[in-house]
């Protein structure tokens, strides 16, 4: 009987997360440009209500989402922010 060698494929999904970020009074200007040079920021936009501007990241990992949120909380600037992380939801078509 000869050995057959089976090789598991495993895909790597990106890791995806919306952050609603809080500023200082006439600083999100000065937010967005800074988040638009960051690396795993995918989007960012101003907006009106309780968050000042949303980001959305994606990451290889929880750990560098918590990384990139982290870097993010640090900006000058930014007073709070609120992460939701994206979850995969099975027979949902976008």
């Amino acid at each position: 009987m000869e050995k057959v060698k089976l090789w598991r494929v495993v895909a790597l999904a990106m890791v995806k997360a919306v952050i609603l970020i809080r500023c200082k009074a006439g600083t999100y200007k000065d937010v967005v440009r800074k988040l638009k040079a960051m690396d795993n920021v995918k989007l960012v936009f101003s907006s009106l209500g309780a968050y000042d501007v949303v980001s959305k990241i994606e990451a290889s990992s929880f750990s560098e989402v918590g990384r990139t949120v982290r870097m993010i909380r640090s900006l000058d600037n930014v007073s709070a922010t609120e992460t939701l992380v994206e979850v995969e939801t099975e027979g949902v078509s976008n």
